[in-house]
């Protein structure tokens, strides 16, 4: 009988330990940062949050910002999975981008733990850098492809669009906003990319498709 391999082999407990000890840290800063700010939150308060050692952090994270790169990565990800999903089935480019506004507006409302870690953060730079952008670039650039859109500069307009989501988010999170800001933001949005007022507005308020079922994040 042939030995396991070390690829087919299962984690270890120092492994498993170490999984749970960086789930922990993520967690812990993921709920501080949405708290208080990133710039607030020191490192001893997230080791205290997530139960370990301030000197444990370094065996995970070189600094505050290596963890929020990590963070970002994570949470990013994981609600563009969740986007994408939801949208599937959405043939026009358009829709498929007021889908995604709607989307993410709505966190303030689903998820505010999550809305508030992206609004405090305040740092649209690193999101520019991040997946997320790069999807909303390929939406962009196909509706620019396909006649759908007229815009004179793809990154200003995304980067436009993106504050003012976060802009709308925030006043939502505030309680500033009413229950109709999803589809009133993601129809300046199609505005600001060309489209006329009449099929923005009627674009913006379709049936906004139902979100698979999904374990809400820890």
């Amino acid at each position: 009988m042939t030995p396991s391999s070390d690829a087919t082999r299962p984690p270890d407990r120092n492994a498993r330990r170490k999984a749970r000890t960086r789930a922990a840290l993520l967690s812990a800063s993921r709920h501080l940062f949405a708290e208080h700010g990133f710039e607030s939150t020191t490192i001893a308060e997230i080791a205290e949050q997530a139960d370990t050692a301030i000197g444990s952090f370094y065996n995970y994270f070189r600094t505050k910002e290596d963890l929020l790169a990590a963070l970002l990565e994570e949470t990013l990800a994981e609600q563009l999975q969740r986007m994408e999903a939801r949208r599937a089935g959405v043939s026009d480019v358009a829709e498929a981008i007021s889908v995604a506004h709607r989307h993410f507006v709505r966190l303030a409302y689903e998820q505010p733990e999550w809305a508030w870690l992206l609004v405090r953060l305040d740092v649209p730079y690193r999101i520019s850098d991040s997946v997320f952008a790069s999807s909303a670039m390929t939406d962009l650039k196909t509706g620019i492809r396909a006649g759908r859109f007229h815009v004179a500069n793809p990154q200003l307009s995304l980067q436009a669009s993106g504050g003012a989501m976060l802009a709308v988010m925030h006043a939502l999170l505030l309680g500033e906003l009413g229950e109709e800001a999803d589809s009133e933001h993601a129809e300046g949005v199609l505005r600001s990319f060309g489209l006329d007022r009449e099929e923005a507005a009627e674009i913006a308020r379709r049936p906004l498709p139902e979100q698979p079922d999904a374990e809400p994040p820890a």
